[in-house]
């Protein structure tokens, strides 16, 4: 059995006992429906089940013990973390293709773009080791090329998109770049000193996607949205300072303690006629102007 198939049985065992508490061989015949979709080696004897389970723990802090009065065996401590969670969600997608290609064309992706994750690799080994890098950098708006040579600091992932953060050393302002748009990324020789006073994470706390620097304050805001779209958005967050405020048959209410850019504004007018701004005043005075634009647009 390769290292391969190991780890994807430490992910099945993650998958079934998260989902439910099982016997060994609930979990056995949960792995042998898994092995036949995926064609991988997936059986286990309960000596290997057994080293599993401390491979799983240390690998994922993930602790499972066995319930001896109930016969099963359980998850009692799940220390994951948000980066963690994201790489099972890999693992899932990554098994679904293997069942799609198996069985026919049943997995539909949108055409897009690469992401450029490509150089992920490459940028955190500049991060890590406080390198300058230069690439070919294509702007989003005029598709002119330009070199860059940048300091590169963290990488950010923005509405289903990844960007670099970096130093430009052209005006020494932060900046990101999004990594579909880089090409002939280079590694230089020439460190940079930490920049010790930037906190990315801080940095963007009350932004809402990629855009940063605008010198906004973050204000407290409060949108109402349709019942329909309430369910929605309170399944799939559109902050993570989103809170309920009210739940109704007319309206569902969330407030935001966040900067309103351009970013946002856009993510309020695609909900159309299902979404109302109810603070700040002065947002909801732009939203209904930009309103006002679109119709004119439709009037020429």
């Amino acid at each position: 059995m390769s290292r391969q198939e190991g780890i994807q049985r430490y992910q099945f065992i993650i998958h079934r006992l998260s989902t439910r508490p099982s016997s060994f061989k609930e979990i056995q015949d949960y792995l042998k429906i898994q092995a036949e979709l995926t064609e991988d080696n997936l059986n286990c004897s309960i000596r290997t089940f057994q080293r599993d389970i401390k491979d799983i723990e240390r690998l994922y802090d993930i602790v499972i013990k066995y319930d001896r009065s109930m016969k099963v065996y359980r998850i009692i401590h799940d220390g994951r973390e948000k980066h963690s969670e994201r790489l099972m969600e890999t693992f899932d997608l990554y098994n679904a293709i293997k069942v799609s290609n198996n069985f026919g064309n049943h997995l539909l992706f949108e055409n897009r773009r690469a992401l450029g994750t490509e150089y992920m690799h490459g940028l955190l080994h500049a991060i890590k080791s406080r390198k300058e890098i230069s690439f070919s950098y294509t702007s989003y708006y005029n598709d002119s090329v330009s070199k860059r040579t940048v300091q590169p600091l963290a990488i950010k992932e923005a509405r289903q998109r990844w960007y670099l953060l970096g130093k430009d050393t052209r005006d020494e302002v932060i900046k990101s770049f999004g990594l579909d748009r880089i090409s002939d990324l280079e590694i230089s020789n020439r460190s940079f000193d930490e920049l010790k006073e930037y906190d990315p994470e801080k940095d963007y706390r009350y932004s809402f996607g990629i855009i940063n620097g605008t010198d906004e304050k973050p204000e407290k805001i409060e949108l109402s949205f349709s019942p329909k779209e309430g369910r929605f958005v309170k399944s799939l967050p559109l902050h993570h300072s989103q809170t309920l405020v009210a739940e109704t048959e007319k309206e569902t209410i969330f407030k935001y303690h966040l900067i309103p850019t351009y970013d946002f504004r856009m993510e309020i007018l695609s909900f159309g006629n299902q979404v109302q701004v109810l603070k700040p005043k002065s947002l909801r005075t732009k939203i209904i102007q930009q309103l006002k634009e679109s119709l004119e647009v439709y009037k020429k």
